[in-house]
């Protein structure tokens, strides 16, 4: 049996995208670090991504216990409506879209 390396027990294995961002949040430019996922929805046909936002002072003050608010993503040249959601017990707020994700697709 063939061992797993470190990076194949990351929990951060299965992201589509997990890296540096900007949220734009009430014209709020905000520094951030996300983890998405995305998957296209064979219901309506729309790719819809999901995830969280890493712990940040700075999108907590603005955001404090909110549970949807509209922001934009970007990562990279690419920039997406989306919405930021609850915060969890670690500081984390989840964060949703659906269009083509702010990340390359493979």
């Amino acid at each position: 049996m063939a061992q797993r390396s470190a990076a194949d027990r990351s929990p951060h294995a299965g992201a589509d995208y997990h890296g540096a961002a900007t949220l734009v949040v009430r014209g709020v430019e905000v520094p951030v670090r996300l983890e998405l996922r995305g998957y296209p929805e064979p219901t309506d046909g729309v790719y819809r991504w999901v995830g969280r936002v890493e712990a940040n002072n700075a999108l907590t003050e603005i955001l404090g216990d909110e549970q949807r608010t509209a922001c934009v993503v970007r990562a990279g040249a690419d920039a997406r409506p989306a919405v930021v959601g609850d915060r969890d017990l670690w500081d984390r707020y989840r964060i949703m879209g659906k269009s083509t994700p702010p990340y390359p697709l493979p």
